[in-house]
């Protein structure tokens, strides 16, 4: 059966989409559908848990929304500085004001580019439709005469009577095909599974936040990138140990193969081992017939990410440890090895070296997987990213409310959401944005927002009352509440003295400081004992 392609896209990209998906009529049958956002999301889901769709394809701002809601393989079509300076030169021969308008981010290569070539180049970047059409509102407001960008864009530019251009280049779109076929046929194989999967989209720039910490985990993924050396990625649950795997992975030389994830503690053991290792025809009862390879097979010349590696059986620990030494794997029922070439990424929300102590894990697989070590700080340690990250929750979330709404939300509630522990870290704050959305369609007041997370609330070990934080210096705070406050609003260089404040207040004890402030028991000493 040839591969089942759905094409998402509602804007000029569409046109060239359909050219290029007459070329692969013979080897994948490709269904352009004109949807974008909740109802593309809903008509992906329904293909494919009625399994009548493989792959999924998207651009913009609209593949960005899938990607954060779909649970299915997902490519992007993308572009890169290059596509990006061929458009803007096709620009230049129609107009010397040119604008570009991207998509999140902007590319560093433009203001050489503008140089080098006498571009008078103006940039906005977006993230929603509405952020699309004030940029461009904008860039004609400044005289800007050719706009370019996303289908979307270009759309927005010719209805306010301004000419276009596609970001996108052919190459990229043939690329996006090429990449969806051969998933598609991947997964017709048992290559994608749904717990197993052979597909990778997010890199490190995909990681949300400008704190130190988030500028640090992007370098420290783009070196273990270029180095194929075992990863180990320790992190508390929800902190997005899963994206900063994808993003090794999209960042090394095996981008282009596949990438293939197994959570080790949601499978029973005879699952995981027909996972893991695969096996042949008649092996056991219920086995396929051809047999199939396991997620090593399937990766071949590609990367193999094992989640909550800390709850895999010692037994299991035996057989991987002798698959990273000798690069073989035995299917179950077979009685020869297959060579396999394939990059290790792990993670733990469990400590592995205690876990070695107790007994627990294998010291000797532990100094395997520990070639390269990737601690991802929880979301109380970078509190300062909490207010970009909510935001963009809060746009990306599938319900419709207005910016102006999720401003006065964020408003009222970014002081006391930057002072909660998070035990669910990320992906608990994803789930208060959702539920915040869906409440403000409900409640017009949105100052009573606190009474619709009794559960958060009561969570923090030191619950303060919102207001107004009292104008004088920190030296005159009194209380761990305020101090606590006081320390969410603070510039970083003011932040030393808070902390000091609060040492003083409590005779020096630095885990009544932890509990009171919600930070790190190593930012504690940083600031406080340190400085």
């Amino acid at each position: 059966m040839k591969p089942r392609i759905v094409v998402f896209s509602i804007s000029a990209l569409a046109g060239t989409l359909r050219e290029i998906a007459r070329d692969y009529t013979s080897s994948a049958n490709i269904e352009l559908v004109p949807k974008a956002y909740e109802d593309a999301l809903a008509y992906a889901r329904n293909r494919y848990y009625t399994d009548t769709a493989d792959v999924f394809i998207a651009a913009g701002s609209n593949a960005a929304f899938l990607q954060n809601q779909l649970e299915a393989p997902l490519v992007i079509i993308r572009t890169d500085g290059f596509d990006v300076m061929q458009a803007l030169a096709s620009a230049r021969k129609a107009s010397s004001a040119v604008g570009l308008v991207s998509y999140e981010h902007s590319f560093d290569e433009l203001e050489q580019f503008a140089r080098a070539f006498d571009v008078p180049l103006s940039t906005r970047t977006y993230r929603t439709p509405e952020d699309a059409r004030r940029a461009v509102r904008e860039l004609a407001q400044l005289g800007v005469q050719v706009v370019v960008g996303s289908g979307l864009v270009t759309e927005i530019a010719q209805e306010m009577g301004m000419d276009a251009i596609l970001i996108y280049s052919r190459q990229g779109v043939v690329k996006a095909f090429d990449e969806a076929t051969r998933l598609a046929s991947a997964k017709a194989t048992g290559g994608v599974r749904r717990n197993s999967q052979a597909y990778t989209f997010h890199t490190e720039q995909d990681l949300i936040g400008s704190s130190a910490a988030v500028q640090r985990l992007r370098s420290t993924i783009r070196l273990c990138g270029s180095i194929d050396f075992s990863v180990l990625i320790q992190g508390e649950t929800g902190v997005g140990k899963e994206l900063v795997a994808q993003s090794i992975h999209t960042a090394s030389p095996r981008a282009g193969k596949p990438f293939v994830a197994i959570n080790c503690a949601s499978l029973t053991e005879s699952l995981l081992e027909s996972e893991l290792f695969g096996y042949e025809e008649g092996a056991f009862s219920g086995a396929v017939k051809g047999g199939r390879a396991g997620m090593f097979e399937s990766a071949q010349g590609g990367t193999v990410f094992l989640d909550e590696i800390g709850d895999m059986p010692l037994a299991f620990q035996t057989r991987l440890l002798r698959i990273l030494e000798d690069g073989t794997v035995r299917r179950i029922g077979s009685a020869s090895s297959r060579k396999v070439d394939f990059r290790l990424l792990a993670a733990s929300n469990v400590n592995l070296q205690q876990a070695v102590e107790e007994g627990r894990f294998r010291e000797d697989l532990y100094f395997r997987l520990n070639e390269m070590l990737i601690q991802i700080p929880p979301l109380r340690e970078r509190t300062e990213d909490i207010g970009e990250l909510a935001g963009y929750f809060l746009r990306t979330t599938p319900v419709r409310v207005s910016k102006s709404r999720f401003d006065e939300f964020l408003n009222a509630a970014l002081p006391i959401l930057q002072t909660l522990p998070w035990p669910g870290n990320i992906r608990q704050l994803k789930n208060v944005c959702r539920r915040a959305a869906v409440l403000m369609l409900q409640e017009s007041d949105l100052s009573s927002w606190r009474a619709w997370f009794p559960d958060l609330i009561t969570a923090n070990p030191t619950p303060i009352s919102i207001p107004t934080l009292p104008d004088m210096p920190s030296e005159s705070f009194d209380n761990m509440n305020a101090l606590a406050l006081a320390y969410s609003r603070a510039p970083k260089q003011e932040r030393a003295t808070i902390v000091r404040q609060a040492l003083n207040l409590v005779g020096g004890e630095v885990s009544k400081v932890v509990e009171g402030l919600g930070i790190s028991r190593s930012t504690v000493w940083r600031l406080g004992k340190g400085a």
